[in-house]
């Protein structure tokens, strides 16, 4: 029983371990291989484990759609790629912005739009000049009811003076706006999918490297080069280099991974555990093993509606209960402990050390005794409703379970699907809920999403002036090292004054790829931003 793994060396020498892992993870790494030039041509495989539900970017978050989308689309501004990048680290590179200025006041932003874009050849856009009018009819309909609408907070207005600018005019201070514009989910679309000219729930036009040429749910995306493609490569070579990409909706694990062995998947996407790893290693020649700490964590929330849940102390007996460490390298064969920020944003989630103090430090005599102050001395009993996220998910709601009844609480584990969970999140309908993360690119995301009152994480109500005006703050402080001080400081406030959701653990996250592919560089954000320099031996 893992009880037993509470004992104060084990615990210390799995901290240990935790953190050496985080270190080693905090880039992703791949055998060294001479630098070859790279060859245009050929084509990748990579499997993506949903269909998209349609194709509109302004609709949901849905992985299954945003990662299809980033092959044909691109933003305003997009994620820098490469060996000296940190997976969660987010490096601002011009996209469909050339260049851009901000104001002295940091109100104002001016970007200045790349002349000579042309949409992609598919009707009735059929390759006219990309213009500001398709920015600012994308933003609008955005901020009038998409899922980036939040992004917008802080801005005010947004103009095109001419065809080639867009000037945005802030509320207040958001040193994170460029980051917002290069969220995974802020695909720039023609002005006509906004006015009736096509329907963007079937249709793909875009400006990016590829171009659907046919979608077959349950068979394959596939993706052509576009010829008229703008991007380049650091040494001027056109982009992309490869001419065709498919997308296998290939949902079942072990058909996936039989397609993987056989050379049919050329990049692995999705979840893989180590041991299944290990076993792909054994049968792949030249195997790339890249490795990351995933971008993605289990959260509990825990809905104060439910009486037990409104007292802190309750919530805090049940941080204490959850033993993080001993859970991840069984269930997971290791990661990292979780946090107000994820571990997968090295740089602004807490030092290692204090989040695992304030996370991975189980102590279930003291939790007890916060049961007993709050009024629970014998315990009680509580609906866990866990999203399906797979077979490793499930063992971990079954883990949580385990050690909350050694404090007196029984946990009864409703399994859902995950847009069937979601729904309750949103409706407030649920006790206890153990859901998978969005995969968030910055601190800000975190805050704005589950701590502000609206956000669409927020599925405890929290509504805490106090909390709000802190992530306001941090949001106009435009010095790096006196912004992060900020960042910290919320995190801590949230484990003193909310804790709500609890973090539990982000696993290591499993990116491999076939001996083939060169260039391969995972990134945090959806739409394989490394694939137009991705090159393949023929």
């Amino acid at each position: 029983m893992n009880q037993g793994l509470h004992a104060g060396g084990a615990a210390l020498g799995r901290a240990l371990r935790a953190l050496a892992a985080t270190a080693a993870l905090a880039l992703p790494f791949a055998p060294a291989a001479v630098a070859e030039a790279p060859r245009p041509g050929g084509k990748v495989t990579i499997n993506v484990h949903a269909d998209a539900p349609n194709f509109d970017p302004l609709a949901s978050t849905e992985f299954g759609v945003h990662s299809r989308l980033g092959l044909a689309m691109n933003r305003l501004i997009d994620w820098d790629t490469g060996d000296d990048i940190a997976y969660g680290e987010f490096v601002a590179k011009p996209a469909l912005a050339e260049s851009w200025e901000i104001s002295e006041d940091g109100l104002t932003y001016t970007f200045h739009l790349r002349q000579g874009v042309v949409w992609q050849d598919v009707a009735p856009v059929s390759g006219r000049a990309f213009t500001s009018a398709d920015v600012l009819a994308t933003y609008e309909a955005m901020r009038a009811g998409g899922v980036q609408k939040g992004l917008f907070a802080a801005v005010d207005t947004i103009t095109a003076p001419d065809d080639h600018t867009i000037v945005m005019t802030l509320k207040r201070k958001n040193v994170v706006l460029l980051q917002n514009l290069a969220h995974q989910n802020m695909w720039i679309l023609p002005a006509e999918a906004f006015s009736g000219g096509y329907d963007r729930n079937l249709t793909v036009i875009g400006t990016g490297p590829w171009i659907i040429e046919r979608n077959e749910p349950g068979v394959v995306t596939h993706y052509v080069r576009n010829p008229t493609y703008f991007g380049k490569s650091d040494t001027g070579d056109a982009l992309p280099y490869l001419d065709e990409v498919d997308i296998l909706p290939i949902k079942d694990l072990n058909a996936r991974i039989t397609a993987f062995r056989g050379g049919q998947i050329d990049i692995w996407f999705g979840p893989l555990n180590l041991t299944q790893m290990e076993a792909i290693k054994a049968a792949v020649p030249g195997l790339q093993d890249v490795r990351t700490i995933s971008n993605t964590q289990g959260e509990i929330f825990l809905n104060p509606a439910f009486a037990p849940f409104a007292d802190l102390r309750v919530r805090q007996a049940m941080n204490l209960a959850i033993d993080r460490l001993a859970m991840g390298e069984v269930i997971r064969g290791g990661g990292a402990v979780g946090g107000v920020v994820g571990p997968a944003l090295a740089r602004q989630t807490l030092p290692d050390d204090e989040r695992i103090a304030l996370y991975g430090t189980p102590d279930p005599e003291k939790a007890r005794a916060l049961l007993a102050e709050a009024g629970f001395a014998d315990g009680f009993t509580f609906e866990f409703t866990v999203l399906n996220y797979g077979e490793e998910f499930v063992r971990e709601a079954e883990w949580i379970q385990q050690d909350l009844a050694a404090i007196g609480i029984t946990a009864e584990i409703k399994m859902v699907d995950t847009v069937a969970g979601q729904a309750l999140g949103k409706e407030g309908n649920f006790q206890g809920m153990y859901l998978m993360m969005s995969p968030f690119a910055e601190a800000n995301e975190y805050f704005t999403t589950h701590y502000l009152k609206g956000g669409i994480r927020n599925y405890t109500g929290i509504d805490d002036p106090a909390l709000t005006a802190l992530i306001e703050e941090q949001q106009g402080i435009v010095d790096p090292a006196a912004r992060q001080e900020k960042i910290w400081e919320i995190q801590r406030y949230i484990a003193a004054t909310h804790q709500n959701p609890l973090p539990v653990w982000a696993a290591v996250l499993l990116h491999p790829a076939q001996a083939r592919v060169h260039g391969w560089h995972p990134m945090l954000t959806q739409g394989f931003p490394s694939l137009p320099e991705v090159w393949v031996d023929q």
